[in-house]
């Protein structure tokens, strides 16, 4: 901006006003792109959780937030905060997926990695959580919101998982909800931009200071809806993940929290 154009007729003030106004519209994120810094973070519980891991991306959406590692082709961590409020719409889902538009050709994994790879485009934010509009559910369809998941685990228990998740935030109100990948031993790929397949999956679920923490292992297990026996605690899964779930404290990271118990079998 020329400011020089301004002097002879806008005061001062009107011009502080202008330029304050431009300021607000360059850092505004558009809910669809990326975003550095402290925005967006309004779907992480306690700050934006840190990794281990260099060069990663955050990618701002409409209802969700994902960690992003651009060498894997893969999120770390996705985070939703789902409020009640957003339990109830219409929006049908779409099954429309795409190769996330806000990353290039070579840090982002494309459907031709996925076809006839044995896995399924794995959602970390479920679909499900997304019924509000049109573009929130275009949005999950992302496959930077996916990681390759076994098929059976995916349609049975892990599904399971997301409808208990969806039961208990009705339950208390709302949730603050962390998931996504483990990578431990060899790390296996698919397709040909070798996206990773994770060893494992986690959900973190959040209500209040206390934390339910899921860990399952990625591949065909029995379908059940007592999904405590796979439960631990979040330091286990920081320790296995690389990542700080919440830097600004405030959640117990050590103990197993005991909220929805009908939602999760114990």
């Amino acid at each position: 901006m020329n400011l020089r154009l301004f002097r002879s007729s806008v005061a001062l003030p009107t011009v502080a006003v202008v330029l304050l106004a431009v300021l607000a519209s360059c850092q505004k994120s558009s809910g669809s792109g990326q975003a550095s810094g402290d925005a967006c973070t309004d779907e992480f519980r306690a700050g934006q959780p840190t990794s281990s891991v260099s060069g990663t991306r955050l990618l701002c959406r409409d209802q969700y937030i994902a960690l992003y590692d651009p060498a894997r082709k893969v999120p770390l961590v996705v985070g939703e905060h789902l409020e009640t409020s957003e339990l109830g719409g219409s929006e049908g889902r779409t099954n429309n997926f795409a190769p996330d538009p806000e990353l290039p050709q070579g840090e982002r994994a494309e459907l031709a990695d996925y076809r006839n790879s044995g896995y399924d485009r794995g959602h970390m934010a479920p679909a499900a959580d997304f019924h509000g509009g049109a573009t929130e559910m275009s949005q999950s369809f992302y496959l930077s919101n996916m990681v390759p998941q076994n098929p059976e685990l995916n349609r049975g228990l892990w599904a399971g998982l997301e409808g208990a998740t969806r039961n208990c935030a009705k339950t208390v109100g709302g949730l603050y909800i962390l998931t996504g990948p483990i990578f431990e031993g060899r790390e296996r790929t698919i397709g040909p931009d070798r996206v990773a397949v994770p060893s494992s999956v986690y959900k973190i679920v959040v209500s209040g200071n206390a934390a339910r923490a899921f860990l399952v292992p990625n591949r065909s297990v029995p379908k059940t809806s007592n999904f405590s026996r796979y439960e631990t605690t979040v330091d286990e899964i920081q320790t296995a993940s690389g990542l700080n779930f919440f830097p600004q404290g405030g959640v117990n990271t050590q103990q197993r929290g005991n909220f929805c118990a009908g939602s999760y079998g114990g």
